[in-house]
């Protein structure tokens, strides 16, 4: 039976640095522990006040609410943090110790060397060992000027949880002790060509949990190899892949099977056993980029097979293959950039699907800034997506629908800044459209403008004058919404207390009768009352009215808290 001790013949010099406590550690340079103070505390106090009232309608929240929490942090050295936190209300109370700090985690740091130890996580590639947390140990040795670099890590991906049922009611997702070493070679200056060599090995321990008739898993053993790639052709070409080869064994308590295909996968040992469960799939993930005076330029690939997957990452999209082609520059001395973008996405790349989507995007996209009062930015782009589904599908493909979907969008932003620099004003423009058909004669349509002028009146008198409109059109229904918005701000009692005020007025049209209006007042004031004390106070009000066929609603609503923190 193959064991943990394979793991550890790879990385046996791992072992010796797993730790028993608690707490959440973090790296830390060992030669600054002497600068460091030995515990540094921090954290805070907070106590929240909400009122509620409504006429017209029925509360749709408590009149009153009073909350207080507090959270401490304790930290050793700069290593050891001791995160705590509670709350306390009239609904709840609780006192709780984050889940990372049920945790431990060690990576001290040494010059070149750092060492992870505890819960930790460590990033080979996208598409090897992506992250995941593992309780166990870990080493990266990265000299600042040397040709060499490298990474190993050995521990526990999951824990073993055995099915818990009562009464025909499950309890807890099973899981099998996921075990996981790996190591990453690296080659090459960072600034220059640079060449990783990974591999990752993750298997599942069938002994760990009952293995039962009703359990709905089964366990896995997956290696995987990688190759990461960064050269850098010219001062400016730049070219950059990814590329992974994983082996997956889905139920590994099968009995060994010779592989015709992938015939190497038979003399790889205790590495990898295959059998009738056992799947070979790739990744790869390039670009090519191209930055000159004129222009730049990038080309990206990727394409994941069918069923990829690595049990050193948590999720992955596969079954997708796409490439892109961006391009941007800048003419007329910088005054006006330009960029566009197309990309193609298809799925389905080994035909056994009854659905196949494609999906092309492109976009376009200008910035001019004539002068340095002056900028102006607009934006399109076209979305469109076909889906294919068999009907019928033997050796010919007799019959099928199709279904496709376009999508554009476009966005214009304008601001434009005048008048003297003690008193200076912005008018500013932004409005977008978007624009969604399909070939089941369905159309909507959603337009949005927002223009303003944003002035200091007085002396440090913030004042934003404004108006909205909304139009969503989706036949035979067409709503529309629009209405002025007016904000003040200002700073008072030598900028200890911040204040603020706004007004709106918004009409609602439906296929052009008004159907309702709705009114708010905000006001928000944020005093500090000393560098560690502080008191906030908020106000809303609103009031609305709707009509419909039968009756007609008015209502008002109004809110309000007080909130006081302070910080240690």
């Amino acid at each position: 039976m193959r064991t943990i001790s394979k793991g550890i013949r790879i990385t046996g010099l791992l072992a010796c640095l797993l730790l028993l406590g608690s707490g959440l550690l973090r790296a830390q340079d060992i030669e600054k522990i002497a600068e460091t103070p030995f515990l540094r505390v921090n954290g805070g106090v907070g106590v929240n006040q909400t009122f509620y009232t409504a006429n017209g309608i029925e509360n749709r929240r408590d009149p009153y609410f009073w909350l207080v929490n507090a959270n401490l942090n304790l930290d050793f050295l700069g290593i050891v943090q001791a995160p705590f936190s509670f709350s306390f209300s009239q609904q709840d109370k609780n006192f709780s110790q984050p889940e990372p700090f049920n945790r431990f985690g060690l990576s001290p740091r040494y010059r070149a060397v750092t060492v992870h130890l505890g819960h930790r996580s460590m990033r080979f590639s996208d598409y090897t060992l992506g992250g995941n947390i593992f309780f166990g140990a870990g080493v990266e040795v990265k000299p600042k000027d040397s040709f060499f670099r490298g990474s190993v890590m050995y521990g526990r991906l999951t824990k073993p949880v055995a099915r818990q049922s009562f009464d025909g009611l499950v309890f807890a997702r099973p899981a099998f002790r996921r075990i996981g070493y790996g190591m990453k070679i690296g080659m090459g200056k960072k600034e220059s060509n640079t060449v990783d060599l990974i591999m990752f090995r993750a298997f599942d321990d069938i002994n760990s949990i009952p293995i039962t008739d009703s359990l709905a898993i089964t366990p896995e053993e997956n290696v995987v190899f990688g190759v990461n790639t960064n050269q850098k052709i010219t001062q400016t070409l730049k070219f950059s892949m990814e590329y992974a080869f994983s082996m997956l064994t889905r139920n590994s308590t099968l009995p060994e099977t010779s592989i015709q295909n992938f015939s190497f996968a038979n003399n790889l040992g205790n590495l990898f056993t295959a059998n009738i469960s056992s799947e070979f799939n790739k990744a790869v993930k390039s670009s090519l980029d191209y930055s000159g005076e004129l222009f730049s330029l990038n080309l990206a690939y990727r394409r994941v097979d069918p069923g990829y997957r690595t049990l050193g990452s948590t999720f992955l999209n596969n079954d997708l293959e796409d490439i892109s082609v961006g391009a941007s520059t800048q003419v007329a001395q910088g005054i006006v950039g330009l960029s566009t973008n197309v990309g193609i996405q298809r799925n389905n790349l080994n035909g056994q699907l009854i659905e196949q989507v494609r999906r092309v995007i492109y976009s376009f996209g200008t910035n001019l800034n004539p002068s340095q009062n002056l900028n102006l930015n607009l934006n399109y782009s076209n979305f469109n997506s076909e889906t294919t589904q068999s009907l019928i599908q033997t050796d010919i493909l007799v019959d099928s629908l199709e279904f496709f979907q376009v999508t554009r969008n476009g966005t214009i932003n304008l601001n434009y800044n005048f008048g003297k620099q003690s008193a200076q004003k912005s008018l500013f423009v932004s409005g977008s459209i978007q624009d969604a058909e399909d070939n089941q004669q369905t159309n909507t349509t959603f337009y949005n403008i927002n223009t303003g002028l944003q002035m200091q009146p007085l002396p440090k008198l913030k004042t934003v004058l404004s108006f909205t409109y909304n139009r969503n059109q989706t036949e035979p229904a067409v709503n529309t919404t629009y209405g002025p918005v007016l904000s003040v701000g200002k700073n008072i009692f030598q900028n200890k207390v911040t204040t603020s005020l706004s007004v709106n007025f918004l009409s609602n049209y439906l296929n052009g009768e008004q159907v309702g209006d709705t009114k708010s007042l905000r006001f928000n004031s944020n005093m500090k009352l000393s560098k560690k004390q502080s008191l906030a106070l908020s106000v809303f009000y609103v009031t609305s009215e709707r009509s419909t066929d039968t009756e007609q609603v008015k209502f008002s609503e109004i809110r309000g808290s007080l909130n006081y923190s302070y910080r240690f």
